[in-house]
């Protein structure tokens, strides 16, 4: 076995589709990179659920366990859209196609939703 086997990952390739060096690629870094990510990102949904409660309950008039409500409502249909998604990717589509899908209907919901009804409370 020569030396260039014994660096690489069996199995594994890089962007320019080149056998995967052990050390350059992967590891503790990539690991590290990967878990900080998902921790801010879900710090970053948490708080905008919070704040989400105090905005139904004083801007839009709801009750405060409406409020909530609602926001447990919204944070489930994210959860199980994102596995829906997910499934999709792996069965049917690419994850760019679902990514396009996702984003097209996304946009579609920001249009429709730029504007609020006034309050004349």
């Amino acid at each position: 076995m020569d030396e260039a086997q014994l660096n690489t990952w069996e199995g594994y390739v890089d962007w320019r589709n080149r056998p995967a060096q052990k050390g350059r690629h992967g590891g503790i870094l990539a690991a590290s990179f990967v878990l900080v990510v998902e921790i801010l990102e879900n710090l970053a949904y948490l708080a905008n659920a919070s704040n989400l409660v105090l905005y139904l309950s004083r801007f839009m008039h709801f009750s405060p366990s409406t409020s909530a409500n609602i926001v447990t409502n919204f944070m489930g249909t994210a959860f199980l859209l994102a596995l829906l998604g997910g499934f999709l990717a792996d069965a049917f589509f690419t994850s760019y196609c679902i990514y396009l899908i996702s984003a097209a209907i996304e946009f579609m919901h920001m249009v429709n939703k730029t504007k609020f009804k006034e309050c004349n409370d």
